[in-house]
């Protein structure tokens, strides 16, 4: 971040003023909410954790810490084949900021004194501002990857330009398996290493496309020690595993290395997340968890040498279980014979049957020759690439640009990164028409707030013209209705991001989290956070438009109902603590002791009685799975390593099929499974359960009525962001539409559009309330 200052948000202003931020960490049993409410959205542990990695970062960057200059001769000197000129732009951040940013831009010039290279620490090639993007593989970040196919239509054009380093942290050292001193285990393989750090699988991710090549059952799970042959007391010890949130980048760069892109953990993985320590300071994650399994004789972690100390060792690696198994060291991360070595990418646009635009193809000839790479090692941090890789990556520089499927490009763009005007879950076999009022209710609006014009307004309210509020009625109803009252406003409606100030208002589903991104990724930018209001309750059946999320088990299962927690232990597994907003908070862990993995612990009888519960679900990375992580494993990414995951198919005539009705047909064919999708979905041989929100009751079903209401627990809701600088109100034509829209005459519209829902009086009237409150600035002190 780059200040010192920052906004919380209003249910973070108890959180910043006192100790309430700094209470014990253990696991409260709280609801999402509830925390959220409590402490606070993170802003001020954000400041805290990005301002100590800043300061640490800006004290490395211009650091040599590999001095050994190697001898490059196997790699060939660059030599232009003719005199270009023109501009070329790439972006990285440890690029701009080490040393190697100016030796290339000379060296390359030096070439080429036409050209113009500008070197910057951010910009992405979706979006035109480089031509050159370098850092974490887009494509280990399904989201990005998704994005970038969304603006493109294109598939990413990749290479690997360098070697992480051995030890130095934030130059992507390279994996280290640790364990115990004490262990007297001599090696692992890859293979060994999913066993122990993955759960089963139906398939992992290739970029954004989905592989079931790569499934594997529970019966390769390695969960003790003995099955990787040790005798004696080790024998029957469990595996305890030491590691990240489940949504840190560096766990999927394992997920690629190691699961072949498979995204399902083993559920015993205990998380280390940076956090804000009571005096200010940030707890390191990689750091703490070391330490403690060096107090584990049981335990194994991945980290990096950088955190290594005393009372742990670093195990040797194999590619396969013939070996032959090679330990960590500057060699083995040099000629790679260490399989656990981390890449840096870069990544171009590059269209389909197209060659490389000449400019882009000789700035990365120049970065895989003797000259470029002679920069890398000089740089002192990262090291440099194999001579045999450098030429593949040259080869790879000649093709043409990969022709892709109409059908197979972008299949999952929605289901993993919906925009943020939308809803929570897409309508992917278009089956809502955004005309039409599916709902023609009489909801009682009464006790709402009736709209009060405050002062006159006369301006323009900009907001993006997508989403399901522009593409129903409700949202032309709405503009209409205020400009009645307010003739001199005007709205200009053009897909933009608050995040870039393109838009002043935003609406559709939630900034959910940090692994989503938008609330995280405005904290980042603006030191403050964004303000949101609840605007609507999203709907009951109606695809696209946020319905409530339902249980689905077999028709004959006689289970009457779940509470929220039982969700919990059946779909999730135990937790270090959740994302709540965009802070990890321990006080939303829970233990292995709510599991829940067969039905007679949830009391049912008869032949499913003693059979495990088959967990049916969409791929761990889609969207929605962060939305129920919200709604019932309070904001936690561990699930229950068992869990089936379904994804987005194709029909035969290249048509989507619907994901929704997938699952549940599944379920319909397994007696004993269970999962959950979008409460309008109807298969024979399935039933809803009742749900509640705790071991009180009641127990309910979704019904227009209980979602509305929300007595229903699994409701969702649609959300407006606006902007506001501390000490300041948010701009006065957003917060009077924002008042008209949460008024009595702007929720009829809502319930008059048919899809969404009103919100009751007490919400909207809570919602009305926040639009007036200053947020005071914070520091992280």
């Amino acid at each position: 971040m780059k200040s010192a200052f920052a906004v919380l948000s209003v249910a973070a202003l108890v959180a910043a003023t006192g100790t309430a931020a700094q209470e014990d960490k253990r696991p409260t049993g709280e609801t999402y909410e509830q925390i959220l409410a409590r402490l606070g959205d993170g802003m001020r542990e954000n400041l805290i954790i990005r301002g100590e990695h800043d300061s640490r970062t800006e004290a490395r960057k211009h650091k040599r810490f590999y001095t050994d200059l190697q001898p490059l001769a196997d790699l060939p000197p660059y030599r232009p084949a003719k005199q270009l000129e023109g501009r070329i732009r790439v972006s990285g951040l440890y690029l701009h900021d080490g040393l190697i940013k100016d030796q290339w831009i000379e060296a390359f010039q030096r070439f080429h004194p036409q050209v113009k290279v500008e070197i910057v620490p951010k910009g992405t090639i979706a979006s035109g501002a480089v031509d050159i993007e370098t850092g974490p593989r887009i494509s280990d970040r399904l989201r990005a990857a998704s994005q970038y196919e969304l603006a493109t239509g294109e598939r990413l054009f990749e290479i690997d330009w360098a070697t992480g380093s051995y030890n130095v942290p934030g130059w992507s050292p390279g994996f280290v398996i640790f364990v115990h001193e004490d262990n007297p285990i001599a090696h692992l393989s890859l293979d060994q290493l999913d066993g122990i750090f993955g759960g089963s699988r139906t398939g992992g991710w290739k970029g954004t496309t989905w592989d079931p090549g790569v499934a594997r059952g529970s019966d390769r799970n390695i969960r003790t020690w003995g099955q990787l042959g040790l005798k004696g007391e080790w024998a029957d010890k469990p595996i305890a595993i030491y590691g990240r949130p489940l949504k840190y980048n560096i766990q999927l760069g394992f997920e690629r290395k190691v699961f072949k892109g498979g995204d399902v953990w083993s559920e015993t993985t205990r998380e280390y997340s940076h956090e804000a320590n009571a005096d200010g300071s940030r707890y390191s994650s990689s750091v703490e968890m070391v330490r403690d399994l060096s107090g584990d004789r049981y335990g194994i972690s991945f980290s990096d040498m950088g955190s290594n100390r005393p009372g742990v060792r670093a195990v040797p690696i194999g590619w396969t279980a013939k070996g032959p198994f090679v330990p960590i060291s500057m060699q083995s991360l040099r000629d790679r014979s260490y399989p656990l070595f981390i890449e840096q990418w870069a990544q171009v646009r590059l269209a389909p049957g197209k060659t490389l635009d000449p400019l882009v193809k000789e700035f990365l000839t120049f970065m895989l020759s003797r000259d470029g790479q002679d920069a890398v090692q000089r740089d002192g941090k990262w090291i440099t690439l194999p001579a045999r890789r450098a030429a593949e990556m040259r080869t790879k520089l000649e093709a043409a640009g990969e022709r892709v499927d109409p059908h197979a490009l972008g299949l999952h763009l929605k289901q993993i990164a919906p925009a943020k005007w939308d809803g929570e879950s897409p309508d992917e076999a278009k089956r809502t028409d955004p005309a039409k009022a599916y709902y023609r209710s009489q909801f009682d609006l009464s006790g709402l707030p009736a709209y009060q014009p405050g002062q006159a307004f006369a301006g323009t309210i900009r907001m993006p013209a997508s989403g399901q509020l522009m593409e129903g009625t409700a949202g032309q109803a709405l503009m209409a209705a205020f400009r009645r009252i307010h003739p001199a406003a005007r709205f200009e409606l053009k897909d933009g991001d608050l995040i870039n100030h393109k838009v002043d208002l935003s609406i559709g589903r939630k900034w959910s989290t940090y692994f989503a991104g938008e609330f995280y990724d405005f904290q980042l930018k603006h030191d403050r956070s964004p303000r949101e209001f609840q605007v609507a309750t999203g709907s009951l059946d109606v695809t696209g438009w946020s319905p409530a999320l339902a249980v689905y088990v077999g028709s004959n299962n006689p289970l009457k109902g779940l509470t929220i927690r039982q969700l919990d232990g059946i779909f999730g597994g135990p937790r270090r603590g959740g994302w709540v907003s965009t802070t990890w908070r321990r006080q939303a862990g829970r233990t292995a002791a709510e599991n829940i993995r067969f039905w007679r612990e949830l009391g049912v009888k008869g032949s499913c009685a003693n059979q495990p519960i088959s967990v049916i679900v969409p791929p761990l990375k889609y969207h929605i799975m962060s939305v129920f992580e919200r709604k019932a494993l309070v904001g936690g990414n561990i699930w229950n390593d068992s869990a089936h995951e379904m994804p987005l198919v194709l029909n035969r005539d290249g048509s989507r099929r619907s994901p929704e009705s997938d699952r549940v047909s599944a379920v319909a064919r397994r007696r004993c499974a269970i999962t959950f999708a979008d409460s309008g979905v109807a298969v024979p041989g399935t039933r809803m359960v009742p749900i509640a929100r705790d071991g009180t009751g009641p127990f309910v079903l979704p019904t227009l009525t209980s979602v509305q209401d929300r007595t229903y627990p699994l409701h969702l809701e649609a959300y407006a962001y606006a902007d506001a600088e501390p000490g300041r109100q948010i701009e006065p034509g957003v917060r009077e539409f924002l008042r008209f829209v949460l008024s009595r005459e702007g929720q009829a519209i809502i319930a008059g559009d048919g899809k969404w829902l009103p919100l009751t009086a007490a919400v909207a009237t809570a919602e009305r309330a926040k639009l007036d409150i200053v947020v005071p600035q914070v520091t992280a002190k």
